[in-house]
């Protein structure tokens, strides 16, 4: 671009003045007004007037020349603060449609990144015009004063563009710590669109205008220098908030949003390394990168903290029906809010997670195939693995040890859903862990229904049924009247209380009331036939039978259960 700005100018400029005319130039202009400029008068005065002062550069022992040069520069140097005033009055900005407030309410509408108005590039002339001025002055040693005057103009062309975009708020009112989350939350959203307006827009605008006008004068670092010095304390302020974020120790139910910002500073990471990758740029590089190793341990914080609130979390268990509880609901919805955001955690997670809890530490193994996975799906798993142990807890809150096998085997089922209905969570849990969650709910089932079965099947033993007399083995009638009782108050029992349980997967509750049936109505029938035979223990079994084993099939395939809301 340079190159073709260069040469487009020498085209125009044509063939060198003479001495004479060199003179004649610079002194009728010295006689205008200074709002009188040699930009508006047309391609052939600005060529003319610049091979005018070409020339007396070339002619420093002519006599006059020296004072003729310093009128020459001090125009220039007008010329120079006139026309990139101008070029700084054209400049992009938020859409004219849009409504702005003030941060300090916290419903103030945040303007998007996307909706912000990008003007055209720079005018080629413009360019053209600075870029030889520049020249000018560097060839007599003043380019210091244009640098001093192009920063001074930048920076508040760019202030005024902040301004504009409420830059100034992120600051004020309150620190990132002492904030109320309220107004913190706005700020963070403005914090996002700007970061990213300034970053990807406007200082990149102000670098390829610096490379423009500069590249290729004075030292190699001039057009860095003067980049740098112009946008330096707006980066610094900027990069300031986030840094003073990922410090300010917010908790973890706040985190969605935090990783907005964070999720804002990594997509721009790249073309902060690009536009500050000069010596000059080393401050801000090395900002943005403490800033960045704050960012990961922050996060690595907010998952530790989680993963101990869901360790120790307290919450009542306040249903007798064995449901699904709120932590677990609670759990498995952050966990989808690390599933939505896994690009970025994956890319800010470092470290395996701390199986210290203080007064706990996990066995790794409880993580099942740790060696396989990543540092932020092992973390997914460890907050699996400490909501199973708060549930054992919980389970163990009833009296009933049914239920508390009941209340596992849903809660687990649960979990096991949710990763099922996520490919993409299925994928970062992994095959192994999967597999095992499926049989933690076999476990939880089984021991359901061996507790819940137990209760009908001692009923049914043959051990304490049985008296000898006269050696010979015979049923006691006594035996069997308190067995019957026993049974029917076992049957009352479970009716009462495990109809109004529940199990709200369908698949899962025909699962379980299949097998118990299977194991309790041949065992029942089996005791009631075996008697049959006998007259006496018959006659009893008539007058103590409660319910016929078509009562406890139906009690079991249609009363346990029955008043859970199915989830098909």
């Amino acid at each position: 671009m340079l190159k073709t700005i260069v040469a487009t100018f020498q085209t125009v400029m044509g063939s060198s003045l003479s001495q004479q005319s060199a003179v004649d130039t610079i002194s009728q202009w010295s006689s205008r007004p200074p709002h009188e400029l040699i930009f508006d008068s047309g391609r052939r005065e600005i060529s003319q007037y610049m091979q005018a002062v070409d020339r007396l550069q070339q002619s420093d022992n002519v006599r006059g020349s020296n004072e003729l040069m310093s009128t020459a520069l001090a125009r220039l140097r007008r010329e120079f603060i006139a026309v990139l005033s101008r070029q700084s009055e054209h400049h992009a900005g938020p859409s004219s449609t849009m409504e702005w407030s003030s941060v300090n309410d916290s419903t103030a509408y945040v303007f998007r990144y996307e909706d912000y108005v990008v003007s055209g590039p720079p005018n080629i002339d413009v360019v053209m015009y600075l870029r030889n001025i520049a020249e000018r002055m560097n060839s007599s040693g003043r380019l210091g004063e244009c640098i001093k005057v192009y920063k001074s103009l930048r920076k508040s062309f760019l202030q005024a563009q902040l301004k504009r975009l409420r830059f100034e708020e992120l600051s004020k009112g309150c620190s990132t710590r002492r904030c109320e989350w309220d107004m913190l939350k706005v700020k963070m959203e403005l914090w996002i669109q700007v970061s990213k307006i300034c970053v990807k827009i406007l200082f990149q605008r102000e670098k390829k205008l610096c490379e423009q006008i500069f590249e290729g004068l004075g030292d190699n670092a001039v057009k860095d220098e003067c980049f740098v010095g112009t946008v330096q304390e707006f980066a610094v302020d900027l990069f300031t908030f986030a840094k003073e974020m990922s410090m300010s120790d917010q908790p973890y139910d706040r985190m969605e949003t935090i990783l907005g910002v964070y999720d804002a500073f990594v997509w721009v990471l790249p073309s902060v390394d690009a536009l500050f990758d000069s010596v000059p740029g080393e401050e801000i590089r090395n900002i943005f990168s403490e800033t960045l190793s704050r960012i990961e341990k922050d996060v690595g914080r907010m998952l530790h903290g989680f993963e101990d609130t869901v360790l120790r979390g307290i919450s009542d268990v306040s249903d007798n029906r064995g449901e699904v509880h709120e932590l677990t609901e609670y759990v498995m919805k952050q966990i989808d809010l690390i599933v939505r955001n896994r690009r970025l955690l994956t890319s800010l997670i470092k470290s395996t997670p701390s199986l210290d809890f203080g007064d706990l530490i996990i066995p790794r193994g409880d993580l099942v195939d740790s060696h396989n996975r990543s540092f932020l799906e092992l973390h997914l798993i460890l907050i699996i693995v400490v909501l199973q142990r708060n549930l054992k807890k919980k389970s163990e809150f009833w009296e009933d040890p049914s239920l508390g096998q009941l209340f596992m085997m849903n809660n687990v089922r649960y979990i096991v859903q949710r990763i099922e209905g996520s490919h993409e969570l299925q994928e970062m849990i992994g095959d192994s862990y999967f597999k095992k969650l499926h049989e933690n709910v076999k476990s939880a089932m089984t021991n359901y229904q061996s507790s819940t079965c137990s209760k009908f099947l001692t009923c049914f033993e043959d051990e304490g049924l049985y008296v000898t007399r006269c050696f010979r083995s015979r049923p006691s009638g006594t035996a069997v009247r308190r067995r019957l009782k026993a049974f029917n108050a076992v049957f009352e029992d479970i009716h009462l209380l495990h109809s109004v349980w529940t199990i709200p997967d369908m698949q899962l509750k025909d699962d379980v009331r299949v097998s118990m049936c299977e194991k309790l109505v041949p065992a029942y029938k089996n005791f009631l036939e075996k008697f049959s035979n006998n007259p006496e223990i018959r006659l009893i079994l008539h007058k103590h039978t409660k319910y016929s084993t078509e009562d406890l099939q139906a009690l079991v395939l249609e009363n346990l259960f029955a008043h859970t809301q199915v989830i098909a």
